[in-house]
């Protein structure tokens, strides 16, 4: 039988055959023509709490394809230990380059050494025993490309952006207070017209509606920092989706000394608690609403009747009076309401007018 690998048409047939027709694994694998252990692979490996559904397991699928580079240059690094460990006495910044140290492990020890391309690529990963702050310069490649983009976004951006799944286990599982979901309920698409920006508390459910003008990164940015304020909100972390609308996130990050993670793409379920608020939200607004003619005083009386709603996961208690609970225990942040996100420095070039008289006088 020859290998086939697996993709999202088979993994839909798999789905009809096992929850709708209710066929066995062996009459699976005989209408595909592929062998009985790997559909009972794909079936195991990619099943959730609920059993197996074709869109989930291609998610995951995409997932690992995603990472599994990621998982294999950690897995190669960790396979050498007695030289990362070497590494780490024998190196100093100030007498003992990255490729004296890496040359001296190499004449003077028996065991598996990397190439000097492999080192500078754990030093520049920040995962290994050193990292680029170890190091007094960068290692330039001549003819290079360097980064691209704004220095605020690459120096700030990335020290407070990180990917969904490096969030820790206790925002995963609901256990602690603080940790947000935030999201954009898009009105009519054409230029001009209102949305309402969502930002939904995981742990209570308690959420919070505002009409926004823009798609604007920055606007958004600045409008959630306000709420923030007026709402007095425990913010420990943010969890948004891949829209540019939220490319400036990082500020606030940087601002509040939090991390922004973001989910995968077309992964809605990484934001689930979000994306259920939405979905009480279009009760009262259905798609392609025009939020230009609905007033903040309406969206402001569907916010509280959706947090009003008894929840049967917090035994009837609805998730305005689980967040007040929450918030006796844990009170918000306390930023002033003057305090600003960011403020714009508006420095002038000095003038060279010395220069400049030089060259009008010259002849």
């Amino acid at each position: 039988m020859n290998y086939i690998k697996i993709n999202y048409k088979i993994r839909s047939i798999i789905d009809i055959s096992l929850n709708v027709e209710r066929k066995t694994i062996s009459e699976i694998a005989k209408i595909l023509n592929i062998s009985r252990q790997s559909i009972s692979n794909e079936i195991k490996i990619n099943s959730d709490y609920w059993g197996y559904n074709s869109e989930y397991a291609e998610v995951k699928h995409r997932n690992r394809e995603k990472w599994k580079n990621h998982f294999k240059f950690i897995n190669k690094m960790n396979s050498y230990k007695h030289y990362s460990k070497e590494f780490k006495n024998k190196y100093n910044k100030k007498t003992f380059s990255v490729e004296l140290t890496h040359l001296y492990i190499k004449n003077n020890f028996n065991f598996k050494i990397p190439s000097i391309k492999t080192v500078y690529n754990w030093i520049n990963s920040n995962l290994w025993v050193i990292k680029r702050k170890n190091i007094l310069r960068k290692q330039y490649t001549k003819g290079g490309k360097r980064d691209g983009g704004p220095a605020y976004k690459r120096l700030v951006g990335a020290r407070w952006v990180r990917p969904f799944w490096t969030r820790p286990k206790e925002i995963n599982e609901r256990s602690t207070f603080g940790h947000w979901e935030i999201d954009l309920i898009v009105g009519k698409q054409k230029a001009g017209h209102s949305h309402i920006l969502s930002f939904v508390e995981r742990y209570s459910r308690y959420g919070i509606l505002v009409k926004v003008d823009s798609k604007n990164p920055w606007y958004i940015a600045l409008i959630l920092f306000e709420l923030i304020k007026i709402y007095n909100l425990n913010v420990k972390s943010i969890t948004s989706d891949n829209g540019f609308e939220f490319n400036s996130l990082f500020i606030i990050g940087y601002k509040l000394k939090i991390f922004i993670y973001k989910a995968d793409p077309y992964a809605s379920q990484q934001r689930g608690t979000n994306e259920n608020f939405n979905g009480y939200v279009r009760r009262f607004f259905k798609k392609k609403t025009d939020f230009n003619l609905i007033s903040n005083n309406e969206i402001l009386k569907v916010q509280r009747e959706i947090n009003n709603i008894p929840r049967k996961i917090h035994g009837y208690l609805s998730a305005s009076e689980m967040y007040a609970l929450c918030e006796i225990k844990e009170p918000g942040l306390n930023i002033p309401l003057n305090e600003k996100l960011y403020s714009w420095q508006n420095k002038k070039r000095e003038s060279n007018g010395s220069r400049n008289k030089f060259w009008k006088t010259k002849k």
